[in-house]
């Protein structure tokens, strides 16, 4: 084996014991006391392992490997933010994989043609500005609205995300290796997950109207009630999903019940809809669907989240394919149910995702874990992908 795999999980563990509270977990949110702390042992891997490091404006940290001369880069990163009382692994692994995979490259004598880049980026989980917003600035993607308020609490203007954009022509790819962060890989028994794309995510906001009334003096034949008619409503639509995809998923998160007192029959509900897929029009399908069936009913569905569907890049996708099949370790094609910073990558550079199981698909969790072996062969993917990549004219 190249890689040091003791060494990486210690480096894990080490890195995750910064903001880690016993019996919860890691919280080592973006801009926290935790999260420099964090930051700053990570370049200091990264400086060990004879990178050029800095960070930019919004706190994505960066560190390169020259390479020769009219050579784009090859760009390998993740996130070392964490939710509240999160796992060690979720990011983490991804940034600090791609350190070993420098440093097997070095042990190695390899000489890379591509600059090799590796990003740390900051606040992914978007539990304090927005989600993904690191790499939404190192790529100029468009800043909501939301966000604006958010960056002046830790004084980040406007301007300093503009200076962290960086330039699509300076870049080859990018890959990113991270856990699966969901059962299949494991239930399946498979070594790397060779993922396609990031789903798209809609969400409606929902509300059903009935009539308020005594709870005591009115017969059940008489009533409207908003909250036994939502019950049936999304009972109905959990049923069309699972009827209608292998691959869609469907939440309902939240819901508010008007007036919400005991003796008064629910005039009015309000909840979520969340769906994610592969295919955008399966779940439009399914909400005209649902519509239709229970808009006389009192069903109201507008839409507030409309995020489209990430592909991975083709070219790396069969390279990653060829990489793992060379290593003799099995894998199946797979969608991520998850966002990632690659959802940003991916408009700035042709960009590659790999996965590694989880045990007992548990993430954002401190039951987060993956087996060394696992992240023994994910690393070894990588350096084999980014060596295949490097070695392409």
């Amino acid at each position: 084996m190249r890689i040091d795999a003791t060494r990486l999980i210690e480096q894990l563990e080490t890195l995750g014991n910064i903001g880690f509270e016993a019996e919860k977990g890691t919280s080592r949110p973006a801009y926290s006391q935790a999260f420099n702390q964090g930051r700053a042992y990570v370049q200091d891997l990264m400086t060990e392992a004879g990178l050029i490091t800095s960070v930019d404006e919004v706190g994505n940290l960066v560190g390169v490997l020259g390479g020769k001369s009219g050579y784009k880069k090859i760009s390998i990163g993740s996130h070392i933010d964490t939710v509240p009382w999160g796992g060690i692994y979720d990011g983490t692994l991804g940034v600090l994989a791609a350190i070993e995979v420098i440093r097997a490259l070095k042990n190695e004598e390899y000489e890379n043609k591509h600059p090799i880049e590796i990003i740390a980026f900051n606040e992914e989980e978007g539990n304090v500005i927005g989600g993904t917003f690191g790499s939404k600035a190192f790529v100029g993607a468009k800043l909501e609205d939301a966000m604006r308020a958010k960056m002046a609490e830790h004084q980040i203007t406007l301007q300093n995300y503009r200076n962290s954009k960086r330039r699509a022509e300076d870049y080859h790819c990018y890959v990113e290796l991270h856990i699966e962060q969901g059962g299949r890989l494991e239930k399946d028994k498979t070594d790397i997950g060779l993922v396609e794309g990031i789903v798209g995510i809609v969400r409606y906001k929902a509300s059903v109207t009935g009539q308020a009334n005594h709870a005591g003096s009115t017969p059940m034949d008489l009533r409207d009630d908003a909250l036994t008619k939502t019950c049936e409503i999304i009972d109905d639509l959990m049923k069309t999903v699972v009827a209608n995809s292998r691959t869609m998923v469907c939440t309902v998160g939240t819901l508010n019940v008007v007036p919400g007192v005991v003796n008064i029959i629910p005039g009015l509900t309000e909840f979520v809809i969340e769906m994610r897929d592969s295919q955008m029009e399966s779940m439009e399908e399914v909400i005209a669907g649902l519509r239709d069936r229970w808009e006389s009913q009192g069903l109201e569905l507008e839409k507030i989240i409309d995020q489209p569907v990430t592909r991975c890049d083709k070219h790396l996708g069969q390279l990653l394919e060829d990489a793992t099949e060379s290593l003799g370790l099995s894998a199946q094609k797979i969608f991520s149910g998850a966002g990632h910073d690659l959802i940003n990558m991916a408009m700035l550079t042709p960009s590659v995702l790999i996965f590694i199981p989880s045990k007992d698909g548990i993430s954002h969790s401190i039951k987060e874990f993956s087996e060394k072996r696992d992240i023994a062969n994910g690393t070894e993917v990588l350096l084999e992908l980014v060596k295949k990549i490097d070695e392409e004219d």
